[in-house]
C-alpha cells in the first residue's frame, strides 16, 4: 500500500513541475531549461529570485511554495508511517522469537471484553501464555501491555499449531459466540489431548455440547457476574474477602492448587502427616485423581500422584508447602 502512495505522489509532483515549467517558459517567455530551473528553485526555496511581476506567475509561484509544503508534510506522514512500521515488526519479530521457546504455556483464543481479562489475570499470576485474536487493534494493546499476541484466527488449526499448542498445557475459548467456542475446544482437543481447556458460552443450552466437544470446564460470564452481583448485595464482608484471595493482591493470605507430581516425597502420605512440616496451612480441598472433591479433608485421607490440593496460607507458608511437595 505504501509503494503504490510513493508511485501516486511521485506522479502527481512530476505531473505539477511538468505544467508549472510550461506555464512559466509562456509567461516569462524563456526557455524550457530556464523554466524548469526556476520552477525547481521555487519549489525548494519558496522565494521568487527572479522578479517575475506578471500576476499569472506569481499564481504559479504561489502554487509551487504551497504544493512543496504539502509535499513535505505527505512525506513526513510516510516517514512516520515507517518508523512505527519498523516497531510494528520488531515487535513481532520478537513474538515470534518467544513463541519458539514456549512450552507448558496457556493459550488464550480472543482478547475480548473476557479474553483481556483472562490475560490480565494470567499476567498478574505471572503465568506464561500465548493470545490470539483477528482484530489486530486488540492485539496491538496486548504486545503493548507486554503480552505475547500475534493477529489469527483461533479456530484455525494452523494459527494453533502457531501458538505451539502442541506444547501447551491449557487453552481458554473466549470468543464472542458460542459456535466459534466449539469449533476451538473441538480443533484444540484433537491436536493436544492432554490438554485442560476452560471455554465460554453466552447460552446454557451450548453447555452440554462445548463439554462433549472437549471442554474441561465451561463458564458463562453473563451468570458468574450475576452471582456476584447479587453475593456482593447479600453478603458484601464475604464477596471482599473472597475478591481478596481470587486476586492474590493480600500478601498476608493467599489461595493456590498445590499438585503432587510423581516425584513428590509426599506422595502415598497420610494428610494430616505432610501438614505436620507445614505450620499454618489450611486445606480448603482435596481433588483426587479418580474425579472426586472433598471439602475440608479431615487430614486421614492418603495423597497419591496427581491429586491436586486447595490451600490457603501466606505466601511464605505456601512457598514453604511447595517445597515440601
Amino acid at each position: 500500500m505504501r509503494r503504490k502512495q510513493i508511485i501516486v505522489l511521485v506522479l502527481v509532483v512530476t505531473g505539477f513541475l511538468v505544467a508549472a515549467t510550461f506555464g512559466l517558459k509562456t509567461l516569462e517567455n524563456v526557455s524550457y531549461s530556464e523554466a524548469f530551473y526556476r520552477t525547481i528553485y521555487i519549489s525548494l526555496t519558496h522565494h521568487d529570485n527572479f522578479k517575475m511581476d506578471a500576476w499569472p506567475s506569481r499564481v504559479i509561484i504561489i502554487l509551487l511554495v504551497l504544493a512543496s509544503l504539502i509535499m513535505l508534510a505527505y512525506l513526513l506522514k510516510l516517514f512516520g508511517e515507517y518508523i512505527i512500521g519498523l516497531g510494528d515488526g520488531l515487535k513481532r519479530r520478537k513474538v515470534k522469537a518467544k513463541l519458539l521457546s514456549m512450552k507448558d504455556h496457556y493459550i488464550v483464543c480472543g482478547i475480548g471484553r473476557v479474553g483481556s481479562q483472562v490475560a490480565r489475570e494470567l499476567a498478574n499470576e505471572n503465568q506464561l501464555f500465548v493470545a490470539i485474536d483477528s482484530n489486530p487493534d486488540r492485539v496491538k494493546e496486548a504486545v503493548a501491555l507486554g503480552y505475547t499476541a500475534f493477529v489469527g484466527d483461533p479456530t484455525k488449526e494452523e494459527d494453533l499449531h502457531k501458538a505451539k499448542i502442541g506444547k501447551a498445557k491449557g487453552v481458554v475459548a473466549s470468543l464472542g459466540d458460542d459456535s466459534s467456542n466449539l469449533f476451538v475446544t473441538l480443533t484444540a482437543r484433537q491436536i493436544n489431548p492432554d490438554l485442560f481447556i476452560v471455554a465460554r458460552a453466552n447460552r446454557e443450552e451450548n453447555i452440554t455440547r462445548i463439554v462433549r466437544a472437549g471442554a474441561n470446564k465451561v463458564a458463562m460470564p453473563n451468570q458468574i457476574g450475576g452471582f456476584h452481583m447479587a453475593t456482593m448485595l447479600i453478603r458484601p464482608h464475604v464477596i471482599d474477602i473472597l475478591d481478596i484471595l481470587s486476586a492474590n493482591k493480600s500478601a498476608d493470605l493467599q489461595v493456590q492448587e498445590v499438585e503432587i507430581t510423581h516425584h513428590s516425597r509426599v506422595s502415598g502420605h497420610r494428610l494430616e502427616n505432610i501438614l505436620k512440616h507445614a505450620d499454618g496451612i489450611s486445606v480448603l480441598a482435596l481433588n483426587t485423581t479418580s474425579g472426586n472433591s472433598q471439602v475440608h479433608p479431615t487430614g486421614r485421607e492418603v495423597i497419591y500422584t496427581g491429586d491436586k490440593l486447595v490451600v490457603m496460607g501466606t505466601k511464605n507458608q505456601l512457598q514453604s508447602l511447595q517445597k515440601l511437595v
